[in-house]
Protein backbone atom coordinates (compact mmCIF):
# COMPACT_ATOMS: atom_id res chain seq x y z
CA UNK A 1 0.00 0.00 0.00
CA UNK A 2 1.29 3.49 -0.85
CA UNK A 3 2.36 5.72 2.02
CA UNK A 4 0.60 9.04 2.58
CA UNK A 5 1.72 12.12 4.47
CA UNK A 6 -0.87 14.58 5.77
CA UNK A 7 0.09 18.15 6.66
CA UNK A 8 -2.52 19.57 9.02
CA UNK A 9 -3.58 16.08 10.09
CA UNK A 10 -5.38 17.35 13.19
CA UNK A 11 -7.62 19.78 11.27
CA UNK A 12 -11.10 19.11 9.92
CA UNK A 13 -9.90 18.36 6.41
CA UNK A 14 -6.86 16.43 7.57
CA UNK A 15 -9.04 14.13 9.65
CA UNK A 16 -11.46 13.67 6.74
CA UNK A 17 -8.59 12.75 4.40
CA UNK A 18 -7.20 10.22 6.88
CA UNK A 19 -10.60 8.59 7.34
CA UNK A 20 -11.19 8.22 3.60
CA UNK A 21 -7.60 7.09 2.94
CA UNK A 22 -8.20 3.84 4.83
CA UNK A 23 -7.72 0.95 2.43
CA UNK A 24 -6.16 3.22 -0.20
CA UNK A 25 -3.10 4.62 1.56
CA UNK A 26 -1.20 3.88 4.74
CA UNK A 27 -0.77 7.15 6.63
CA UNK A 28 2.98 7.27 7.27
CA UNK A 29 3.36 10.92 8.35
CA UNK A 30 0.96 13.07 10.37
CA UNK A 31 2.21 16.65 10.53
CA UNK A 32 0.51 18.80 13.19
CA UNK A 33 1.39 21.86 15.26
CA UNK A 34 2.22 19.53 18.14
CA UNK A 35 4.19 17.15 15.90
CA UNK A 36 6.02 19.15 13.18
CA UNK A 37 8.11 16.16 12.08
CA UNK A 38 8.57 17.27 8.47
CA UNK A 39 11.44 14.82 7.88
CA UNK A 40 8.95 11.93 7.80
CA UNK A 41 7.44 13.32 4.59
CA UNK A 42 10.47 12.09 2.65
CA UNK A 43 9.32 8.50 3.32
CA UNK A 44 5.91 9.05 1.69
CA UNK A 45 4.67 8.28 -1.81
CA UNK A 46 2.30 11.28 -1.75
CA UNK A 47 1.57 14.22 0.54
CA UNK A 48 -1.76 16.00 1.06
CA UNK A 49 -1.75 19.41 2.71
CA UNK A 50 -4.62 21.20 4.42
CA UNK A 51 -2.75 23.45 6.82
CA UNK A 52 -1.57 27.06 6.82
CA UNK A 53 1.04 28.92 4.80
CA UNK A 54 3.97 28.58 7.24
CA UNK A 55 3.49 24.82 7.69
CA UNK A 56 3.19 24.28 3.94
CA UNK A 57 6.36 26.25 3.20
CA UNK A 58 8.32 24.40 5.91
CA UNK A 59 7.32 21.10 4.32
CA UNK A 60 8.63 21.88 0.82
CA UNK A 61 12.35 21.11 1.37
CA UNK A 62 11.42 17.64 2.65
CA UNK A 63 9.63 16.50 -0.52
CA UNK A 64 12.66 14.62 -1.77
CA UNK A 65 12.73 12.35 -4.78
CA UNK A 66 9.80 14.01 -6.50
CA UNK A 67 7.24 13.18 -3.80
CA UNK A 68 3.99 14.67 -5.21
CA UNK A 69 2.18 17.30 -3.16
CA UNK A 70 -1.55 18.01 -3.21
CA UNK A 71 -2.29 21.28 -1.43
CA UNK A 72 -5.62 22.77 -0.45
CA UNK A 73 -4.15 25.49 1.76
CA UNK A 74 -5.61 28.91 0.96
CA UNK A 75 -4.94 32.49 2.06
CA UNK A 76 -1.27 32.31 1.00
CA UNK A 77 0.91 35.41 0.77
CA UNK A 78 2.66 36.39 -2.45
CA UNK A 79 5.96 35.14 -1.02
CA UNK A 80 4.40 31.78 -0.12
CA UNK A 81 2.88 31.47 -3.60
CA UNK A 82 6.30 32.20 -5.08
CA UNK A 83 7.92 29.51 -2.91
CA UNK A 84 5.42 26.94 -4.15
CA UNK A 85 6.13 27.91 -7.76
CA UNK A 86 9.86 27.43 -7.17
CA UNK A 87 9.27 24.04 -5.50
CA UNK A 88 7.15 22.92 -8.46
CA UNK A 89 10.30 23.00 -10.58
CA UNK A 90 11.48 19.95 -8.65
CA UNK A 91 8.31 18.12 -7.57
CA UNK A 92 4.79 17.81 -9.02
CA UNK A 93 2.34 20.00 -7.09
CA UNK A 94 -1.41 20.15 -7.56
CA UNK A 95 -2.79 23.20 -5.81
CA UNK A 96 -6.46 24.11 -5.62
CA UNK A 97 -8.78 26.19 -3.50
CA UNK A 98 -11.36 23.43 -3.87
CA UNK A 99 -11.12 19.72 -4.74
CA UNK A 100 -14.74 19.23 -5.77
CA UNK A 101 -15.35 18.02 -9.32
CA UNK A 102 -18.45 20.21 -9.41
CA UNK A 103 -16.43 23.34 -8.56
CA UNK A 104 -13.95 22.55 -11.33
CA UNK A 105 -16.84 22.43 -13.80
CA UNK A 106 -18.40 25.57 -12.29
CA UNK A 107 -15.12 27.42 -12.75
CA UNK A 108 -15.02 26.50 -16.42
CA UNK A 109 -18.66 27.53 -16.90
CA UNK A 110 -17.97 30.89 -15.21
CA UNK A 111 -15.03 31.51 -17.53
CA UNK A 112 -17.00 30.62 -20.67
CA UNK A 113 -20.04 32.67 -19.63
CA UNK A 114 -17.91 35.73 -18.82
CA UNK A 115 -16.14 35.43 -22.17
CA UNK A 116 -19.40 35.15 -24.12
CA UNK A 117 -21.28 37.96 -22.36
CA UNK A 118 -18.43 40.45 -21.91
CA UNK A 119 -17.89 43.29 -19.45
CA UNK A 120 -21.32 44.81 -20.05
CA UNK A 121 -22.76 42.29 -17.58
CA UNK A 122 -22.08 42.74 -13.86
CA UNK A 123 -20.49 39.85 -11.94
CA UNK A 124 -20.91 39.24 -8.22
CA UNK A 125 -19.43 36.21 -6.45
CA UNK A 126 -21.20 35.13 -3.28
CA UNK A 127 -19.75 32.59 -0.85
CA UNK A 128 -20.70 31.19 2.55
CA UNK A 129 -18.72 28.95 4.90
CA UNK A 130 -18.78 27.78 8.50
CA UNK A 131 -18.06 30.23 11.30
CA UNK A 132 -14.53 28.89 11.87
CA UNK A 133 -13.14 29.68 8.40
CA UNK A 134 -10.35 32.23 8.60
CA UNK A 135 -9.60 33.47 5.08
CA UNK A 136 -12.13 35.61 3.22
CA UNK A 137 -12.96 35.49 0.40
CA UNK A 138 -12.43 31.75 0.26
CA UNK A 139 -9.86 30.23 -2.04
CA UNK A 140 -12.71 28.85 -4.12
CA UNK A 141 -14.30 32.28 -4.51
CA UNK A 142 -10.95 33.71 -5.61
CA UNK A 143 -10.58 30.83 -8.07
CA UNK A 144 -14.00 31.63 -9.53
CA UNK A 145 -13.03 35.29 -9.80
CA UNK A 146 -9.86 34.31 -11.63
CA UNK A 147 -11.99 32.26 -14.04
CA UNK A 148 -14.23 35.25 -14.75
CA UNK A 149 -11.22 37.51 -15.19
CA UNK A 150 -9.61 35.01 -17.56
CA UNK A 151 -12.81 34.86 -19.58
CA UNK A 152 -12.72 38.64 -19.90
CA UNK A 153 -8.95 38.77 -20.49
CA UNK A 154 -8.40 41.10 -17.52
CA UNK A 155 -6.51 40.92 -14.22
CA UNK A 156 -8.59 39.98 -11.17
CA UNK A 157 -6.42 42.18 -8.94
CA UNK A 158 -7.40 45.17 -11.09
CA UNK A 159 -11.14 44.40 -11.11
CA UNK A 160 -11.92 42.73 -7.76
CA UNK A 161 -14.04 44.69 -5.27
CA UNK A 162 -14.21 43.28 -1.75
CA UNK A 163 -16.06 46.13 -0.06
CA UNK A 164 -18.97 47.93 -1.67
CA UNK A 165 -19.07 51.65 -0.92
CA UNK A 166 -20.86 53.48 -3.67
CA UNK A 167 -22.17 52.74 -7.10
CA UNK A 168 -20.78 49.87 -9.13
CA UNK A 169 -18.33 50.57 -11.94
CA UNK A 170 -18.48 48.67 -15.22
CA UNK A 171 -16.22 45.63 -15.36
CA UNK A 172 -15.91 45.14 -11.60
CA UNK A 173 -15.89 41.62 -10.15
CA UNK A 174 -17.58 41.93 -6.77
CA UNK A 175 -17.34 39.67 -3.74
CA UNK A 176 -19.80 39.03 -0.91
CA UNK A 177 -18.70 36.88 2.04
CA UNK A 178 -20.98 35.15 4.55
CA UNK A 179 -19.94 33.10 7.60
CA UNK A 180 -22.14 31.06 9.90
CA UNK A 181 -22.96 27.74 11.48
CA UNK A 182 -21.47 24.61 9.98
CA UNK A 183 -21.85 25.39 6.26
CA UNK A 184 -19.35 23.26 4.31
CA UNK A 185 -19.26 25.59 1.33
CA UNK A 186 -21.71 27.46 -0.88
CA UNK A 187 -20.64 29.47 -3.94
CA UNK A 188 -22.59 31.43 -6.54
CA UNK A 189 -21.48 33.43 -9.56
CA UNK A 190 -24.21 35.91 -10.47
CA UNK A 191 -23.95 37.53 -13.88
CA UNK A 192 -26.46 40.34 -14.26
CA UNK A 193 -27.67 42.72 -16.98
CA UNK A 194 -30.38 45.38 -16.85
CA UNK A 195 -33.01 42.78 -17.71
CA UNK A 196 -31.84 39.32 -16.63
CA UNK A 197 -29.58 37.37 -14.29
CA UNK A 198 -27.68 34.12 -14.73
CA UNK A 199 -26.80 32.27 -11.51
CA UNK A 200 -24.15 29.55 -11.55
CA UNK A 201 -23.89 27.80 -8.21
CA UNK A 202 -22.55 24.93 -6.17
CA UNK A 203 -23.14 23.69 -2.63
CA UNK A 204 -21.08 21.05 -0.84
CA UNK A 205 -23.29 18.67 1.13
CA UNK A 206 -20.47 17.20 3.23
CA UNK A 207 -16.71 17.51 3.78
CA UNK A 208 -15.99 14.13 2.18
CA UNK A 209 -16.35 15.61 -1.32
CA UNK A 210 -13.19 17.65 -0.74
CA UNK A 211 -11.23 14.85 0.96
CA UNK A 212 -12.12 12.35 -1.76
CA UNK A 213 -11.13 14.85 -4.42
CA UNK A 214 -7.77 15.44 -2.73
CA UNK A 215 -7.11 11.69 -2.64
CA UNK A 216 -8.09 11.39 -6.31
CA UNK A 217 -5.64 14.22 -7.04
CA UNK A 218 -2.89 12.35 -5.15
CA UNK A 219 -3.61 9.21 -7.19
CA UNK A 220 -3.46 11.19 -10.43
CA UNK A 221 -0.34 13.17 -9.53
CA UNK A 222 1.81 10.10 -8.87
CA UNK A 223 4.39 9.70 -11.62
CA UNK A 224 3.78 13.16 -13.12
CA UNK A 225 6.72 15.35 -14.06
CA UNK A 226 7.53 18.37 -11.84
CA UNK A 227 5.20 21.27 -12.40
CA UNK A 228 2.24 23.17 -11.01
CA UNK A 229 -1.09 21.46 -11.73
CA UNK A 230 -4.78 22.22 -11.08
CA UNK A 231 -8.06 20.36 -10.84
CA UNK A 232 -8.73 21.32 -14.44
CA UNK A 233 -5.69 19.25 -15.44
CA UNK A 234 -7.06 16.29 -13.48
CA UNK A 235 -10.46 16.31 -15.16
CA UNK A 236 -8.94 17.38 -18.50
CA UNK A 237 -10.98 20.52 -19.05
Amino acid sequence: MKRLGIIGADGRMGRAVEALAEGRYAVAARITLANPDYETLADCDAVIDFSAGPALIQSLPHLRGGVPLVSGTTGLSDAEEAAITVASQHVPILKSGNFSLGIAVLSQLAQQTARILGAGWDVEILEMHHRHKVDAPSGTALMLGEAVAKGRAVSLSDKAVHERGGQREEGEIGYAVLRGGGVYGMHEVRIVSESEMITLGHQALNRDVFADGALAAADWLGGKTPGLYSMRDLIEI
